[in-house]
């Protein structure tokens, strides 16, 4: 009887050039003997828990700015309310929006990360299986998706940390022009002018460039769940080639 990992054609033996191990390409599955962590799961064991911190750090630190930058709003257009009110108003509109997003980005890269420790669990959980079972423990190698869960997280929260320093420079901005050209344009000097327009302008984009990166982001999530549904196949379709391999010997 055939082993099922080599049931539809034989296979071919290749060498692993850096390991020096050989690993068996079959139609259906190309393994290597286990080797556990490479440099990219170490790192998203440091950082599972970092990223979740400081993610929800910046979405409380941007609900807070909101809120400020609302009430700041309110008493602008209120009886009492000064032009200033407004400026405050919408440099911490701009603060609550970029710490709010970097903070979304970050917890959204937590959760890629503990799909890739999910990852580790069941690639070292088949190890034990294949062990207590009496044979030769093989891993899955790296699926394309597996492959490209980190660069593609890694640009997303790279696009949110550009967004971030965009939106400071925005507030920082708006809150160095004089409240009164905020209030009434046609008053505003050069300098007021181009720092008002250079806000609207790049406010009209910036928020489509952090859905981007949140999106880049979950895609990654998306692609680590895809590797998991392969590991799980294989790990049970490995199993199953113990198990026949083992009625064939008490036959």
């Amino acid at each position: 009887m055939t082993s099922l990992l080599q049931r539809k054609s034989p296979s071919v033996t290749t060498t692993n050039n850096q390991t020096g191990q050989h690993a068996v390409t079959a139609t259906r599955y190309n393994t290597i003997p286990y080797k556990g962590d490479d440099s990219i799961q170490t790192l998203a064991v440091r950082l599972q828990w970092p990223m979740f911190i400081m993610g929800a750090m910046g979405v409380m630190l941007g609900l807070i700015l909101g809120i400020a930058g609302g009430v700041n709003l309110g008493d602008f257009f209120s009886p009492s309310g000064v032009a200033a009110d407004l400026g405050r108003g919408e440099a911490l509109a701009q603060l609550s929006g970029a710490f709010m997003f970097m903070g979304m980005g970050l917890i959204l890269g937590a959760v890629a990360s503990t799909l890739v420790n999910i990852v580790r669990t069941l690639r070292d959980a088949g190890r034990d299986v294949q062990s207590s079972l009496g044979a030769k423990p093989l891993q899955l190698v790296k699926p394309w998706s597996g492959k490209a869960t980190a660069p593609v997280m890694a640009m997303g929260v790279m696009i949110e940390m550009v967004t971030l320093v965009m939106g400071i420079v925005l507030a920082v901005s708006i809150g160095g022009v004089d409240p009164a050209a905020i209030v009434d344009p046609s008053i505003a000097s050069t300098g007021d002018l181009a720092d008002i327009g250079m806000v609207r302008a790049v406010g009209t984009w910036l928020p489509a460039l952090r859905i981007v990166g949140l999106s880049m982001i979950v895609a990654s999530i998306i692609l680590a769940l895809t590797t998991i549904r392969k590991i799980i196949r294989f790990q049970g379709d490995r199993i199953t080639e113990i198990a026949d391999e083992a009625r064939v010997i008490s036959v």
